[in-house]
């Protein structure tokens, strides 16, 4: 009995270990993917327009509930940075139409780029495992880091990394 106990325990604790693990801001290197899709409006857009800028790319879904949690933090470090050159995009991944996306986006008060990848064929590229997942980009198209699942934007591990991406942008 004491035996299961302990076995039960560190079952336990590996998976919260695992499930704390996935929500970080993990180093990742790589080069980012140039990729179209479409704004909200139904227009092409391209990533490379970003070239140059810090990018916060942020792969979620209208239907996630963590997706939808972390959107507002992602709003606040928008506004926090835009003005030294952090964009942050978010590209849906939603089966819907644009109109449903965007009237999301609208509800949740986003004023920064969300782009809609309806067949999801941008997040196949990226390796995307599920959302929300966010890659944090250097001004010259290199990934810097990447999250799995859903993350405090708000915190200092997430300015520290951005501003660290920001000041080597503009050396």
């Amino acid at each position: 009995m004491m035996m299961r106990a302990l076995f039960l325990g560190a079952v336990l604790a590996l998976l919260a270990g695992a499930a704390t693990a996935a929500n970080e801001l993990k180093p990742f290197s790589g080069a980012a993917v140039d990729f179209a899709a479409q704004d909200l409006q139904g227009r092409p857009v391209r990533f490379n327009a970003f070239r140059g800028k810090v990018v916060l790319l942020n792969f979620w879904a209208t239907w996630c509930p963590p997706c939808r949690k972390e959107m507002p933090a992602m709003e606040r470090l928008h506004r926090a940075y835009r003005e030294r050159g952090l964009v942050v995009l978010a590209l849906s991944q939603d089966d819907l139409p644009p109109e449903d996306v965007r009237r999301f986006a609208v509800l949740l008060g986003l004023t920064f780029p969300v782009w809609h990848d309806r067949d999801s064929a941008v997040g196949r590229r990226y390796n995307v495992p599920g959302v929300p997942t966010s890659y944090l980009i250097t001004h010259d198209g290199q990934l810097a880091y990447r999250v799995l699942g859903e993350y405090d934007w708000d915190g200092r591990e997430a300015h520290g990394a951005v501003e660290l991406l920001l000041d080597e942008a503009g050396k």
